[in-house]
């Protein structure tokens, strides 16, 4: 055999020797720092079902029952009626009556201040027109104490923003000589739509 082929073979033999004498100093490091596992992959995850747990459908146990009788009172009655003393009104004089104030009726009043009627919105649309004839009572201060419909315009909306606005009027108060006194005067509305 020639010479370089039996160097080569000792050095493989010399690599072989060193490799496995490396082996066995891990093998014994490994051993007297204790047995180490290799890690392990983790294990897959597992699911468990629950079920949820289901609405109860029982009844709530009925309330009991209260007798809610009403007692017997035994009250005893007197015999003899109580007396309760009653003061009688004083009677009056015709010197404590105030005299009634007198009252012209169908007066011609004149108008000092007035307030327009609005036409309602909804009669506007309706095509709603027609005049209202009303009844006031004015004070003798020219204010309107009453107002009564006594003639319809045949809508009720109109008919009561008529008595709206008239109850904001002021008039010039009805004079019996120089006294100013209430009366009565008939006021006519008409409401009618621009064509």
């Amino acid at each position: 055999m020639p010479k370089t082929g039996r160097f080569n073979m000792q050095r493989r033999g010399f690599a072989l020797l060193v490799i496995a004498f490396h082996a066995v100093l891990i093998y014994v490091i490994a051993m007297s720092l204790g047995y180490v596992e290799a890690p392990k992959f983790a294990e897959p995850m597992q699911t468990t079902i629950i079920d949820a747990p289901q609405p109860t459908t029982e009844k709530p146990p009925p309330m009991p029952k209260v007798d809610l009788a009403q007692p017997e009172l035994d009250v005893p009655v007197p015999e003899t009626p109580i007396e309760v003393p009653v003061e009688e009104p004083p009677v009056a004089t015709t010197t404590d009556v105030a005299p009634q104030e007198p009252t012209v009726s169908d007066a011609e009043l004149a108008v000092q201040r007035r307030v327009e009627p609005l036409y309602p919105p909804a009669s506007r649309r309706a095509g709603e027109e027609g005049t209202v004839t009303v009844r006031v009572l004015v004070s003798e201060r020219g204010r309107a104490e009453e107002v009564q419909i006594q003639k319809s315009s045949g809508h009720q909306r109109l008919d009561e923003a008529a008595v709206t606005a008239i109850r904001k009027w002021t008039f010039a108060a009805a004079m019996r000589g120089s006294q100013p006194v209430r009366a009565w005067t008939t006021v006519k509305v008409t409401f009618q739509l621009n064509s």
